[in-house]
């Protein structure tokens, strides 16, 4: 296994796509029926390998990434060959969250400033440990979820 296997709520919403797949592999639904009450673990390997397929497609789809906590924001751009993060740490102690969403509508409305929030900008770029799609699914399962281009160079422009 590549990745990981989907869970139950993961799956659910391609169950049609599950169904083409198992259509693909020559498999009717009574057979998959059987599948599972007989072969459990040729089951479990069938999903497994649906759910590798479906994460790779997914990935490779991916080009910006975002990571935050309270105090703390990171985009990243994954290209081919490597990656380019760009972010900000807030020290402001008594500075509102990062988690709320409210605290970026006052940042893009100008009513909090990120002086105020004593925000250090920071940025680089590195080439992919194992495999591009193997590091971005580390990624994702430490916690950053995918963003949007205009999300990450709207962050990339306040470095200048």
């Amino acid at each position: 296994m590549k990745y990981r296997v989907l869970n139950t709520k993961e799956l659910e919403p391609l169950k049609d796509d599950f169904i083409k797949f198992l259509s693909a592999n020559t498999i009717t639904g009574e057979d998959w029926a059987k599948i599972k009450s007989t072969k459990p673990s040729q089951a479990h390997k069938l999903i497994e390998l649906f759910s590798d397929i479906v994460w790779e497609k997914s990935i490779e789809k991916i080009k910006y990434l975002e990571h935050r906590d309270d105090k703390y924001l990171k985009v990243f751009y994954c290209g081919k060959n490597k990656m380019e993060m760009v972010g900000f740490k807030v020290t402001e102690k008594s500075a509102p969250s990062l988690l709320d969403d409210k605290t970026f509508k006052l940042l893009g409305s100008g009513k909090l400033k990120f002086s105020k929030l004593k925000a250090v900008f920071s940025s680089c770029e590195k080439k992919y440990t194992v495999s591009r799609n193997k590091d971005l699914f580390s990624m994702i399962e430490s916690g950053c979820v995918p963003c949007e281009k205009a999300y990450y160079y709207g962050i990339k422009s306040l470095l200048k």
